[in-house]
């Protein structure tokens, strides 16, 4: 199996627009943009870690690992996971 991109539709989108300026060659057709936009966007199988019930505050994700007996994972990015933005 191919492995798959993980950009979101959204930026996919922006990237071909940007190509397509940028390109002295002719822009993708709509055809051709869902079939990228299919061959990129992550399926609902690869996106499970979305229906995780994530804290947002550490003290808490703390408290509550410890009463579970659970390790913790902090998980930091300078982008949003949760696109809330």
């Amino acid at each position: 199996m191919a492995k798959r991109s993980r950009l979101p539709g959204h930026r996919v989108l922006l990237l071909l627009a940007a190509m397509a300026w940028a390109s002295s060659a002719p822009a993708a057709t709509p055809e051709q943009v869902a079939r990228l936009v299919r061959e990129i966007k992550p399926v609902s199988s690869e996106l499970k870690w979305q229906q995780i019930p994530w804290l947002l505050d550490l003290n808490e994700g703390i408290r509550q690992a410890r009463r579970e007996g659970r390790p913790l994972l902090l998980w930091g990015s300078d982008d949003d996971p949760l696109e809330r933005c």
